[in-house]
């Protein structure tokens, strides 16, 4: 029997927390989310019950669902990664940073190249100020070079995409902690 479409929502959002929470509680199943509230639904539902001591029903009353979302939340908070800005000029008149330039563009460039400094000794007299000046210039020089960019001294699009990579590779091999 076809169900509501609120109701169809509501067991696709109760489904997406039950998901999220189960992969980081071995005893919670991993519930499918089709909006269809069959067993592999309950089976996840009253496996969170048990492990927040609420009475196993098998059914989302208010309690349930309070503690669901709460829980739901906090996993979210705990597990997600951390979100991303974008702080590269985006409008094609801006879209690449150069000598004279300032701000926290520039800024961040130079916190990469200085990160970078272990595998580019030539890097560390670059002072992270937010003003792009000649040092900053001859480092991107250096990153371009050693790169195979073309060598302009200025962060165009791909110049600023080879920097990211690194700097998140550099992240990924060396987390801070």
């Amino acid at each position: 029997m076809p169900q509501p479409q609120n109701h169809a929502e509501a067991t696709r959002n109760l489904q997406r927390y039950l998901r999220q929470l189960s992969f980081a509680e071995e005893a919670i199943p991993y519930p499918p989310i089709d909006g269809v509230f069959e067993s592999a639904t309950r089976d996840a539902l009253l496996a969170f019950q048990k492990s927040r001591g609420l009475p196993e029903t098998g059914t989302a009353d208010l309690k349930t669902w309070e503690e669901l979302y709460r829980s739901w939340r906090a996993s979210v908070a705990e597990n997600e990664p951390p979100e991303r800005i974008s702080i590269f000029p985006r409008t094609p008149k801006s879209n690449t940073l150069r000598s004279g330039d300032q701000g926290f563009a520039v800024s961040a460039v130079q916190f990469i190249l200085r990160e970078l400094e272990r595998f580019y000794p030539a890097l560390s007299k670059i002072e992270v100020n937010g003003i792009y000046d000649p040092i900053t210039e001859e480092g991107v020089r250096t990153f371009q070079e050693r790169n195979a960019l073309p060598i302009t001294g200025t962060v165009d699009r791909l110049t600023w995409n080879l920097l990211a990579d690194a700097h998140n590779l550099l992240f990924d091999r060396f987390p801070v902690e």
